[in-house]
């Protein structure tokens, strides 16, 4: 993967925006993977060379989160439209009109949202283990989006609360240290290895939280595949049925054996239902 910083317009100011890209085949249709936000890029490599098989694949970090360099108040833009805005700036810096979205974990409900507002721009759409916050609208939720949706309104709140809850959240942030936790994990754990981070991460949630995934859902008009793992302790799969059931042209693959990072492991059945989902949808294009 080539990665490259863009300068993405925004109404408060120019956004340095990291993200990257497989080299160009002339031969390939494009994949954009919207990734959950916080989380490196690099997590999702065996994603990446996975798909590149049948397509070219772009990816970005989500503004801030990553970014300690870049000042940081708490005030900025951090809603999904902005997101958006931020991916579409990309696609244009590497002359993409068309091409497939694929989102991932919270990645899913930003991808959603701009399948319905850039519909020119997207073929297909495919979710995998979404994060769509249906637990805030009655639907099914996991231990870990009720610990998540406890503290992190707390940390948003300033830095100050930031810092001491942060300073109480050590069986969390140990787990970034312990030294037989995988590179994968600890690379998914950055949004809590730092009271930085962490504040960051915590205005990204409160941004996305009150996102109405199932209405915009209903508004898709792309073929959708929608993914999810029997296993995934993060976001139930019944999430991703409700969402998959409002989409007008979806079908479902659910990976027996997957857990929440089946998409970012090499061989799972998660990467290979995309790879048959994109080799399909390419040849009928």
């Amino acid at each position: 993967m080539q990665y490259r910083t863009c300068q993405v317009a925004d109404s408060q100011g120019p956004v340095a925006v990291r993200y990257c890209h497989t080299a160009p085949d002339a031969e390939k249709p494009w994949i954009v993977v919207v990734l959950p936000f916080g989380i490196p890029a690099g997590v999702a490599e065996p994603a990446f060379v996975r798909l590149q098989r049948t397509c070219n694949v772009v990816s970005w970090e989500s503004r801030y989160t990553l970014s300690l360099d870049v000042r940081f108040t708490g005030e900025e833009s951090l809603a999904p439209a902005n997101h958006i805005a931020d991916m579409i700036g990309i696609l244009g810096a590497l002359e993409i009109d068309r091409c497939t979205l694929l989102g991932y974990c919270s990645g899913g409900g930003i991808a959603l949202l701009a399948s319905k507002l850039h519909e020119e721009r997207f073929t297909d759409l495919i979710l995998v283990n979404g994060e769509y916050q249906l637990f805030r609208r009655g639907h099914v939720s996991t231990a870990y989006q009720r610990s998540i949706d406890s503290f992190l309104p707390l940390v948003a709140v300033d830095r100050k609360e930031a810092h001491a809850i942060f300073e109480t959240m050590a069986e969390v942030v140990g787990a970034t240290a312990q030294e037989h936790s995988s590179e994968l994990l600890k690379q998914m754990n950055r949004p809590f290895s730092s009271e930085e981070h962490l504040f960051r991460y915590a205005k990204s949630y409160m941004a996305y939280r009150d996102f109405d995934a199932l209405d915009v859902a209903s508004a898709v008009k792309q073929t959708t595949l929608v993914v999810a793992g029997l296993l995934d302790e993060h976001t139930n799969m019944e999430n991703s049925q409700a969402i998959a059931e409002r989409i007008p042209r979806s079908t479902t693959f659910i990976d027996a054996e997957g857990d929440h990072y089946a998409f970012c492991r090499a061989g799972s059945a998660t990467l290979e239902a995309i790879a048959s989902h994109l080799d399909v949808s390419c040849r009928n294009r």
